[in-house]
């Protein structure tokens, strides 16, 4: 008769984990980063993401003169760095032999999934905290009133808004959108259509938006906020205000290949083995991935909300 050996838990314990564990990653799960960013694949270390210097102005032209060819040129280079976000758990000889499946539906399923969730959840928000204090590829924050155009001096985007959520903020970001020009200082094709704000601001963000008169006001004007330049709301509860009431807010133009990348070179992959020195199991889960904003000065328009 067929028995079951201790030296076989191990085996059975693989099947079970790698069972229980790929089901996990495979499930649907909310999260809130997918809305945020455009996600590359890319198997190398590094990510170049190089920004056109833009050609100059066409021009009427005179009968029988040259025609002036511009140089394509480069202005910008922004590096994107992957990296290896990783967590790991153990359990003994003991527990996972005379428990094993409840120990892997407990500790190596969605729990283990969603710590990782969680991380790039994190990552991807740092990115968007730290717009106002970064430096993007031009050399000035990611959130500037002055971002050089590499061939216009006298020309700068503007993608930095102040002061809290309201109606009067919200129109001069939105207007900051139609004075967004190309390198080469033309007028460039982009506005808003997304307002991303913590969750705690969600209501706030819907009845400015949505209210037929302007909220929070004593007047009888009507909103017009989403007549011109009308936006989705966005929410991300990983974003960080100067406060429990602070929270920076952003509008996104989700048409352009500018803003937040996410940059994918490995997804998640479980290892997992004994340690017969300690008589341990262990499980290993990591994945390898890269964050940041390319194209400074393009993509959104950010305020820290005071």
């Amino acid at each position: 008769m067929a028995t079951t050996r201790v030296t076989d838990t191990g085996n059975l314990i693989y099947a079970g984990i790698e069972e229980i564990f790929r089901g996990a990653a495979a499930a649907p799960m909310e999260v809130d980063y997918k809305n945020i960013v455009r996600e590359k694949p890319l198997q190398d270390l590094y990510g170049y993401y190089e920004q056109l210097g833009d050609l100059g102005s066409a021009r009427k032209h005179s009968e029988e003169a040259d025609v002036y060819y511009h140089k394509i040129e480069w202005s910008n280079r922004t590096t994107i760095t992957s990296y290896v976000y990783e967590n790991g758990i153990k359990g003994s000889l003991e527990s996972m032999h005379f428990d094993k499946y409840d120990i892997i539906e407990q500790y190596f399923g969605e729990p283990l999934v969603r710590t990782m969730v969680n991380m790039k959840e994190r990552v991807v928000a740092e990115v968007y905290n730290d717009v106002f204090t970064d430096t993007g590829a031009d050399g000035t924050y990611l959130a500037y009133a002055e971002h050089p155009l590499k061939n216009s001096t006298t020309l700068y985007n503007d993608n930095l808004a102040s002061g809290d959520m309201d109606g009067d903020n919200i129109i001069a970001a939105k207007n900051k959108f139609n004075h967004i020009y190309d390198q080469a200082g033309e007028f460039y094709p982009t506005r808003a259509t997304h307002l991303l704000c913590h969750p705690d601001k969600e209501y706030l963000a819907l009845m400015l938006l949505n209210s037929n008169l302007m909220a929070l006001e004593i007047s009888n004007t009507k909103n017009v906020l989403q007549d011109v330049m009308p936006v989705k709301v966005l929410t991300n509860k990983f974003l960080e205000g100067a406060s429990s009431t602070i929270f920076p807010w952003f509008l996104l133009d989700k048409t352009q290949r500018a803003g937040c990348v996410l940059q994918t070179s490995k997804g998640l992959d479980l290892k997992t083995f004994w340690d017969w020195d300690t008589l341990t199991f262990k499980g290993l889960v990591y994945e390898i991935y890269g964050c940041g904003m390319i194209a400074p000065g393009y993509g959104f328009v950010a305020s820290p909300g005071s």
